[in-house]
Order: structure tokens, then C-alpha cells, then sequence
């Protein structure tokens, strides 16, 4: 199974974001960039790829904020997660 990261950059005035040596700018705020990739990140992850999204700090550190789960939830399992 494919891994697939997409990690959201400070870039001159604004935000971007960079997955396999591809880096996508224009974004004005942090938040709009990780929209932009959560976004991307779950379409690609609905198709059974492992996919995650992380922000680098200022100083070069990186938190992951998503991960996808290719393994649909059942309702059984989402009861489990309440009990």
C-alpha cells in the first residue's frame, strides 16, 4: 500500500504545501492550507491509500494534524468507539 504525506509550509507571504518534492503555494493562511490538504489527503485515502498531513513549525519540527484510514468504519465499530 502507498504512503502518501503531505506537509503544510510557511512560503513568502503565505502558506504551502509539499508532497513528493512538489511544492503548492498561494495559500494566505496556515488553516487554508491544511483544509487544502486534509481535503486531498481524504479523497486519496477513501481509495485505500495510507495518507497524512503535516505542519511544520517555525522551527522545523513537524506534528502530524491527519491521517486517513483507508479501513471504512462499520456501524458496529463506531458503537464501540461510544461504549
Amino acid at each position: 500500500m502507498s504512503k502518501t504525506v503531505y506537509t503544510v509550509v510557511p512560503a513568502d507571504d503565505g502558506w504551502a504545501i509539499i508532497c513528493d518534492s512538489n511544492q503548492y503555494g498561494g495559500y494566505k493562511s496556515q488553516a487554508g492550507a491544511i483544509k487544502a490538504a486534509i481535503a486531498v489527503a481524504t479523497k486519496l485515502g477513501l481509495g485505500g491509500h495510507d495518507t497524512f498531513v503535516m505542519l511544520q513549525g517555525p522551527d522545523g519540527s513537524l506534528e502530524q494534524v491527519f491521517a486517513s484510514d483507508p479501513t471504512l468504519p462499520t456501524i458496529d465499530s463506531m458503537m464501540d468507539e461510544l461504549r
